[in-house]
């Protein structure tokens, strides 16, 4: 009987290592629009209102959000029109798409389980973890500080960063032409 006790212990471990390893995302070689078993409720179209989570300070439009026809769940969807070689999505593309699992919440009251990031060639689901949520905040938290004027963040120059960058030769104080 401890037998059985230790084998069942050590199976529930394992699975837990394993759930903690897997992938935060699942990612498919193909554009695909929509969620099933779910209609879109709300899409950024002219004329189609901010929206607001005043208490997190936050506002956006994303592209879609569907709602679950039994569990009526809410889940974001953001296309992108850019092409990924790689099979990660761009993490501020999850920073934004994290932003609206946040302004959802508190507008329609109701935590997406997931988003979806769509590319021309690929689509993330995301899942809402505490993690990215734990991210987002921070990232929020830097933003915020800067823009108070209270933060400035270091360029870190790199040549493989630097030589295709928007401030080579214009404001950046480490590429005056360097790279």
């Amino acid at each position: 009987m401890e037998l059985v006790f230790q084998i069942g212990i050590l199976v529930i471990v394992i699975g837990a290592i394993g759930m903690s390893l897997r992938p935060k995302y699942h990612v498919k070689n193909k554009r695909e629009l929509g969620v099933r078993f779910a209609s879109p409720i709300y899409s950024d179209e002219k004329g189609t209102k901010l929206l607001v989570a005043p208490k997190l300070q936050l506002q956006g439009k994303p592209d879609y959000i569907f709602e679950t026809w039994f569990s009526k769940k809410k889940v974001p969807l953001e296309i992108k029109s850019g092409i990924l070689k790689e099979d990660e999505p761009h993490i501020g593309d999850v920073y934004q798409l994290a932003a609206y699992f946040l302004i959802i919440e508190e507008v329609y009251g109701k935590r997406p389980p997931y988003g979806k990031l769509v590319y021309a060639n690929k689509t993330f689901k995301i899942k809402n973890t505490f993690k990215i949520r734990k991210q987002l905040d921070q990232t929020l938290i830097q933003m915020r500080n800067m823009l108070e004027g209270n933060s400035r963040l270091q360029a870190e120059p790199s040549f493989i960063k630097c030589k295709n960058c928007i401030c080579k030769m214009t404001v950046c104080e480490f590429n005056k032409g360097d790279y």
